[in-house]
Formats: structure tokens, sequence, C-alpha cells
């Protein structure tokens, strides 16, 4: 008993010292700001609208399928199988599409995910056609990952996600690997959970294709050389967001029918200046979930953080099926509010 005792208080001193020093994380930032500098920037848009309702404080939450994209040990702990389906009208028309999907197999949880910003048909313009040309571009960013968790102890559980990723803008591509890594532990008092990840770790990307082809002549000073040699036009190499999260999760307050719970994450990106969130869910009969939250709070850098809030509805179909419809409000200031819903089951 005084060895559980000491566990637990050994992981109420961890809870309190993450959201003590989350927001000491988050004001360090000023001096290592990068905005701009990195390539797929869409890797960053949260991919469910319960984790975008509770402010994406979501590292140590567990979820559905999507919430591999916060943490990959998070697969783990979904307790079967499941599939997710998000779709939102995001900004300036473009349309957002995440799928995710996890099953559980005797050795580990298995998933795979698929990320799709489009950003619908655009008319190309040149300097001597400002206007347009009468020709039509079709710009879409690609993620498709792969990812592999499972439980080492009944309260520890690690995960990775291997994923390919592309932007694709009239004819020229960009593509690269990508690895997740994250884990995550249930210390056993109030359901605290404490999780940590690092997103987004790869390649550099660059743009290539047959727009930047070009004839050249490489002396044009000497005559009856040839004038028209193959040759490329070189694009910079950007990295993608490394996102590296720390958090914790935990519900102060169960009854038979209500749960509520707080979480909070610091999150120290590559290209952007560091910041935390925080969010809550109140469970009714886990029927009915009122959600909200802040995001990036703490960053005076990007103004796109803010409050968030939305619902959540979850019936049982069976004693194995279990259905939800999630809804996000996220106000985006001048860029708008862009609408969120995800629909997904676990069985």
């Amino acid at each position: 008993m005084a060895i559980a005792h000491t566990h637990k208080g050994n992981a109420l001193l961890v809870a309190v010292a993450l959201l003590v020093t989350a927001p000491l994380f988050a004001k360090t930032a000023q001096a290592q700001n990068k905005v701009g500098t990195s390539a797929a920037a869409f890797l960053g848009i949260a991919t469910d609208a319960r984790a975008a309702a509770m402010g994406s404080a979501q590292v140590a939450v567990e979820g559905g399928p999507n919430a591999v994209h916060w943490n990959p040990a998070a697969l783990a702990r979904i307790g079967g199988s499941g599939v997710d389906f998000l779709r939102a009208d995001w900004f300036v028309d473009s349309q957002y599409h995440h799928v995710a999907a996890g099953i559980q197999t005797p050795v580990a949880h298995i998933g795979i995910s698929v990320m799709v910003l489009d950003y619908g048909e655009m008319e190309v313009t040149t300097i001597a056609n400002p206007e347009g040309t009468g020709e039509l571009f079709n710009p879409q960013d690609l993620a498709v990952g792969v990812t592999i968790a499972r439980d080492i102890t009944n309260r520890f559980s690690a995960g990775a996600t291997v994923k390919y990723v592309q932007q694709r803008i009239w004819n020229e591509k960009a593509g690269g690997t990508g690895l997740d890594l994250g884990v995550f532990y249930q210390a056993g008092v109030r359901n605290l959970r404490i999780g940590m990840s690092m997103s987004n770790f790869g390649s550099d990307m660059a743009l290539s294709g047959k727009d930047l082809r070009r004839a050249i002549d490489i002396d044009p000073n000497i005559e009856g050389n040839n004038p028209r040699l193959g040759a490329e036009l070189e694009t910079d190499e950007w990295p993608m967001p490394l996102i590296f999260r720390v958090g914790l999760a935990l519900d102060p307050w169960t009854t038979d029918s209500q749960r509520l719970t707080l979480s909070v994450d610091a999150i120290h990106p590559n290209d952007q200046a560091e910041s935390a969130s925080f969010g809550f869910e109140y469970a009714f009969h886990e029927f009915f979930f009122l959600r909200g939250g802040y995001r990036q709070a703490f960053s005076d850098v990007v103004d796109d953080g803010g409050l968030t809030g939305g619902f959540g509805l979850a019936y049982r179909v069976s004693n194995t099926v279990t259905a939800h419809f999630d809804y996000v409000f996220q106000d985006y200031g001048d860029l708008g509010t862009p609408q969120m819903w995800t629909l997904g089951a676990t069985f």
C-alpha cells in the first residue's frame, strides 16, 4: 500500500509540474521564431472535430483512430478497432478531408490515415496574361501514414507512424517521408494521463516538375555551340513542420452519469512560436458531450490561436459497436470560421 501511495504521489507531482511549466515553456518562444520556413504546413491542421473543439490539447487524450495525429501511442488505447471520417470547409473555398482506421491485432494496433487538403480549381495567370490564360490547375496536399502502437504494460503505451507527404501545384510536386513517435502513460489517479510526441521528423521537400525545365545556352558569346542544352531550375529545400508536444489530461470529477476531462499541451514547433493549448470535455452518460478550449495560448507571432467550442453525440448501436458524431466551431478572425465535423465508429 505504501508503494502504491508513493506511485500516485509521484504521478500527481509530475502532473502539477507540467501544468505549472506549460505557460513558462511557451513563453520562451520569441527568440526562436521561424514562421514560414517549413513545407507541408497542412500537417498541423487538426484531424478531428473533438480534438479541435478541445483547443487541440490532445497528446494525452484517448480517442478514435484520429488520435494518431497527436500521439501515435494513443492508438493502443482505443480499446478495440475503429474508423473516423473528417470533412471541413477550410479557408478560401478549400476542402479538407481526413480518414483514419485502426485495427486491433493480437500483437499490436495497426492504423492507416489519409489527409487531403484540396484547394479547388484555380486559373493559370502569367505576366503576359495577368487575368488568366484560360487554363485551370488544381493544387493539392496529401499525406498517407501507417501506424503501429502497442501497450508495453497496462499503463504505458508506445507508437510510431511512417508517412508519405506530397504537395502539388500546377505541374510541380514536392514529396518526402516523415516519422511520428509517441508515448502514453496512465498514472492511475483520477485517470491522469501523460503523453509526449514528436511529429513530422523527416526529409526536406523541394518542388520539381516539367515547368522548371529550360533550354539554355551556357555561353552565348561562343558561336557554333548547342544553344538549347537541357537544364532544370533548382528550387530550395524546406523541412517539414517538426512539432514536439508534451501534455497531460485528467478527470477531476466523475460520477455514474457525468465526467469532466481537462487537458493541457505544451507545443514546440520548428517554424512557429512555442505555445500552450488547453481543453475540456463534459460528458453526460457518455452520450452527449460539450467541449471547449483555447489553442496556441501565449503565442503572439501567428494570430491563429483563440477560443474553440463544440459538441458531440455517441450512440451504442450494439454491444460491440458505438457510433459518434462531433462538431467544432473555430474562429480564425479575418480568415473566417471554417466548419469541421467528424463521423466515426469504434467496434
